[in-house]
């Protein structure tokens, strides 16, 4: 059987009165592609922030290859190889493309304290830098300021920041929120072209888009799990259908 990547135990997240995840649970194999679905407000950004150590559970367990994270901090989790990108674009636009991408590369190095050193003395990082950015297609806006690239090139970017720290488990947060529908076909064969060895594990609010793109789904509604299957069983569950007409 092909080792976990990642596993949460009935993930809970309370604020005060509201109980914003209830009793999430499930079990993502490495290499597989896993959807979070449901209408706004379900919780899915939530568990994404729990899963990578922004915010705490109340209750539950989460294991990330193989070792227990769940009280351990974003920064142990990402060095654990945990990656995540955000709903909203979160770079240095006064930098380059490639600045950008290096940093997140250092920051996987044993040098990483020495970021005052010019990046080009550091080979392993201007490898990563050129490598991710080549997986996102954007190689060849190597020197180009993030502020001057297309709202689709800057969710490309994010992603090879995340690819450039190394990552075993990707979290997508809504990758083509935003994007025009030339850029969503962009971004949908960037996703389908990621190494297979990669876990990845999304969020997407359009359903049509997040079920081509992975083998399984589980979709939220006010915080808890209301279906957990392939894609062709979330198109064909009449709960689901019902939570997305509902908020039409």
């Amino acid at each position: 059987m092909t080792p976990t990547a990642l596993h949460l135990d009935a993930v809970t997240v309370r604020f005060a009165a509201l109980t914003a995840v209830d009793r999430v649970s499930m079990t993502v194999r490495r290499g597989e592609r896993w959807a979070v679905i449901g209408p706004n407000g379900a919780g899915k950004t939530t568990l994404f922030r729990t899963i990578s150590g922004e915010v705490l559970p109340s209750s539950g367990r989460i294991t990330l290859l193989d070792h227990d994270v769940t009280r351990k901090p974003a920064y142990r989790r990402a060095h654990r190889g945990l990656g995540r990108t955000y709903q909203i674009t979160n770079l240095f636009s006064e930098l380059s493309v490639v600045e950008n991408v290096a940093i997140a590369a250092l920051g996987r190095t044993r040098s990483r304290f020495r970021s005052w050193w010019p990046l080009r003395m550091e080979r392993d990082v201007s490898r990563r830098a050129r490598e991710a950015l080549e997986q996102v297609h954007l190689a060849h806006r190597h020197d180009t300021p993030v502020a001057e690239l297309s709202h689709g090139e800057q969710r490309h970017l994010e992603i090879a920041v995340a690819l450039a720290a190394d990552p075993a488990v990707l979290l997508l947060d809504e990758p083509a929120a935003g994007l025009s529908s030339s850029e969503r076909m962009l971004m949908r064969r960037l996703i389908t072209e990621l190494p297979r060895e990669l876990t990845v594990v999304l969020i997407e609010h359009d359903m049509n888009l997040a079920l081509e793109l992975v083998e399984h789904v589980v979709c939220m509604d006010n915080g808890e799990t209301i279906a957990t299957g392939s894609p062709d069983e979330i198109r064909a569950n009449e709960r689901v259908q019902a939570v997305y007409l509902k908020s039409d």
